[in-house]
């Protein structure tokens, strides 16, 4: 039975790039893509990136509302008014560093559920209308540490899940990038033809400007993914077309 893909996306280059990936090299036969608002502060810029992706894969994309994971969450990533700081080119691959970081990004919870809400629509097109779907999502190995929602093991857990959580089973959560490291994501991408001038990294939200005539969203610079974004488009020999308010060191 052909399968059809449900794509969890956030903007970034990881998720845009799975979704790519599915529709370029996967080719399911139908593919859906699907953004939750979680009341992060880069919602603006995000939304902005992935309809414009979404125009262009021809894939028809469902906003879903979980902002109150963004009212319950301790994460800068949803405290608008809280300064994110700034992470030093020399601290970027100290593990011991980046560990106290992670707290600083981290949503409760956030992966299991948006894989439990692609799940979930993929349970009712199939009670509705007997297709499958496959859920991806676009995480991929960090470094120095991972994240425990960013592993093979997580994923596998994941999908045992879903034989207790669904009524018919046989649905498969997926993350294809998820021993890929960034520039090697980048590289795939660049092949795939992603158009990094949409898609989004910034933990800050710098807002949008214009250039030759065209609003494009802008990068701060200076937070830890905008540092790994363009470190990772300099290692993978990918032209990085991003617009940063302050450029990152080299």
């Amino acid at each position: 039975m052909e399968r059809g893909a449900i794509n969890l996306i956030s903007g970034g280059v990881d998720s845009v790039t799975t979704a790519y990936y599915v529709s370029k090299i996967l080719r399911p036969k139908k593919q859906i893509l699907i953004f939750c608002n979680y009341g992060q502060r880069t919602y603006r810029e995000e939304e902005f990136c992935i309809r414009k992706v979404a125009e262009l894969l021809g894939a028809p994309l469902k906003i879903i509302d979980l902002r109150w994971l963004g009212e319950i969450s301790t994460s800068l990533l949803t405290k608008s008014d809280a300064p994110i700081p700034e992470t030093k080119p020399e601290d970027l691959w100290d593990p011991e560093k980046a560990s106290q970081r992670i707290l600083r990004w981290w949503d409760p919870c956030r992966n299991a559920i948006l894989l439990l809400v692609g799940l979930a629509h993929a349970e009712s097109i199939h009670i509705s209308t007997g297709e499958r779907y496959d859920v991806y999502i676009g995480i991929r190995r960090e470094t120095p540490v991972r994240m425990k929602d960013n592993t093979p093991e997580f994923m596998e857990e994941m999908n045992r899940l879903v034989e207790h959580a669904t009524h018919h089973g046989g649905y498969r959560l997926l993350a294809p990038l998820i021993e890929h490291d960034k520039d090697m994501v980048v590289k795939l991408g660049e092949s795939l033809g992603v158009p990094w001038e949409y898609t989004y990294s910034c933990y800050a939200g710098a807002g949008f400007a214009e250039r030759e005539g065209e609003r494009l969203p802008v990068h701060c610079g200076t937070c830890s993914n905008c540092r790994r974004r363009y470190l990772a488009f300099k290692d993978a020999g990918v032209e990085d077309p991003s617009i940063y308010a302050k450029p990152p060191e080299p």
